[in-house]
């Protein structure tokens, strides 16, 4: 039997159709209500932009929903409970998986995708897993990337948003009408405890589909902004274990052509400053040698990480930093954090930019959480004294903030460090040419999309005229030609880069 332990809210929706340029839907022989509000939705843990008090909405690409389990917050990728979002894909129980208990029972289940899933050897998983489902319950696995599968935030939240891709090239035998094609989609949220058992689910969910754009994903076609010639164009990339060393033309050909100023870069562990320094002035050539700063050591004792400029730059913060916290047993613990900054004399005034990579894994409350917190404080209190004693008006702090427990690691990390004390300013980064935040993928790992890399900037004084993430595989074969890529150039690293234009405005 069924007991509601808290309440899982997906708000009643109203019934939607909606469309987008490019894509003209059929003349509606239906006398059911049409929502008369179309949004775009970003898929980025704000529900601001939601119709009403909508919970489910489709457009002609995605089937987007959005939840919230009151009174619980919790990294929904790494919990002891789970979260499965269940899609009756046609919206007609004459399909998929029907159950014996209400309100599920009003749902013909064909598709679920379930965040920290059961594991076959006990406890749960982390990351999520996409299945077709049959008439009998049995499932079958569903690939999500094929199925575009991206959520946010990373983070332990209150509210989430999650989308399913429409026009996947392997539908796994889901029926062709609703999320594959015009139609209606029934869903339903449930809350599991760590034995699999409901303690919670969510009323059903119906909205109505138009027809889907072909094609698979959502792509960009065309180039991303080119920098304004007032600007300093900045850009973060983790390079995955100092892949540019051993793959030099895909990260040389990426670089050259999103042209910035100033590179902030993490996991490059191999060499010293000099070597890293060769490497762009043999690969990225621009008239004169490359300024770099790079921290001693590897990913295990502050190293890895560099800034990276076109222009003169000094060093500054010295010795490397270190964070103290409390372990699981309450025990102190010190360890050296992944940083390294420059101060930089641009063209349109001195930047103080540092490049960090603050602590992977865990999640909400961990170990690996309180460590990320504590190396936020102390890269905070030592850029505050250097941003004071400097003066800079441009203030950059960017890097792979593994947000993967808590917000408040980015949060205590920006604290009162603009020019006028307030917070700096997170760049709002969509991905090129989608309606998503994220900067991480691999295929190879159960864990979706993610956004786990960040800018923050001096909005006091300076004025991010573009911002976004680059996912070369969301190009369009001409948009890549004409840039001088080649595909497959992105995956040269998990991480994708994060770039922003900044304008000086006093």
């Amino acid at each position: 039997m069924l007991r509601i332990m808290t309440t899982l809210r997906l708000t009643p929706i109203a019934l939607i159709t909606a469309f987008l340029a490019g894509c003209h839907p059929p003349s509606r022989t239906s006398t059911e209500p049409m929502h008369a509000e179309f949004v775009t939705v970003v898929v980025d843990g704000d529900i601001g932009e939601w119709p009403g008090d909508s919970s489910a909405y489709a457009d002609e690409h995605y089937l987007y929903l959005r939840f919230s389990v009151q009174g619980e917050r919790d990294t929904i990728q790494a919990s002891s409970r789970g979260i499965t979002l269940l899609v009756d894909a046609d919206g007609s129980t004459s399909t998929g998986y029907v159950s014996p208990f209400a309100p599920m029972n009003e749902l013909g289940v064909d598709l679920q995708l379930e965040f920290s899933p059961l594991s076959p050897r006990g406890g749960r998983a982390r990351g999520v897993r996409l299945s077709a489902v049959d008439g009998a319950g049995n499932t079958r696995p569903l690939s999500k990337e094929d199925f575009d599968i991206v959520f946010a935030p990373t983070y332990a939240s209150s509210w989430y948003e999650v989308r399913i891709n429409r026009t996947p090239e392997n539908a796994g035998g889901l029926p062709e009408t609703g999320l594959l094609g015009p139609g209606r989609i029934t869903t339903l949220a449930t809350y599991t405890d760590d034995t699999g058992a409901i303690v919670a689910f969510s009323d059903p969910m119906t909205v109505t589909t138009d027809i889907v754009c072909p094609g698979g994903r959502r792509t960009a076609a065309f180039a991303p902004p080119e920098k304004p010639a007032n600007a300093v164009r900045v850009l973060s990339w983790n390079v995955l274990r100092s892949a540019p060393m051993d793959n030099p033309g895909a990260f040389a050909r990426i670089l050259t052509a999103l042209a910035p100023d100033v590179i902030l870069l993490q996991e490059w562990e191999k060499g010293d400053a000099a070597a890293v320094q060769d490497w762009f002035d043999r690969n990225i050539p621009i008239g004169h040698s490359w300024s770099v700063r790079k921290a001693p050591g590897d990913l295990t004792n502050g190293g890895g990480v560099a800034v990276v400029s076109r222009f003169p730059m000094t060093a500054v913060l010295g010795e490397s930093l270190f964070s103290q916290y409390k372990d699981d047993r309450g025990a102190d613990r010190r360890s050296a954090i992944r940083s390294v900054a420059g101060s930089i004399e641009t063209p349109h005034g001195q930047m103080l930019a540092l490049s960090t990579h603050l602590k992977s894994g865990g999640g909400k409350d961990g170990i690996e959480d309180r460590r990320r917190i504590a190396e936020a404080r102390a890269i905070n209190t030592t850029f505050a004294a250097v941003a004071t004693a400097t003066g800079a008006p441009f203030r950059v702090i960017g890097g792979d903030m593994n947000l993967v427990g808590s917000r408040p690691p980015i949060d205590v990390l920006r604290a009162g460090l603009d020019t006028d004390n307030s917070d700096l300013t997170p760049a709002p980064a969509l991905v090129h040419g989608d309606h998503a935040y994220y900067t991480w993928r691999d295929a190879g790992t159960a864990f979706a999309p993610g956004r786990l890399d960040w800018i923050v900037y001096s909005d006091a004084s300076a004025k991010a005229v573009n911002a976004f993430v680059f996912d070369e595989s969301r190009l369009t074969d001409e948009v890549r030609a004409s840039m001088g890529l080649q595909r497959g150039d992105g995956a040269a690293s998990d991480h994708m880069p994060t770039v922003v234009d900044l304008v000086r405005i006093r």
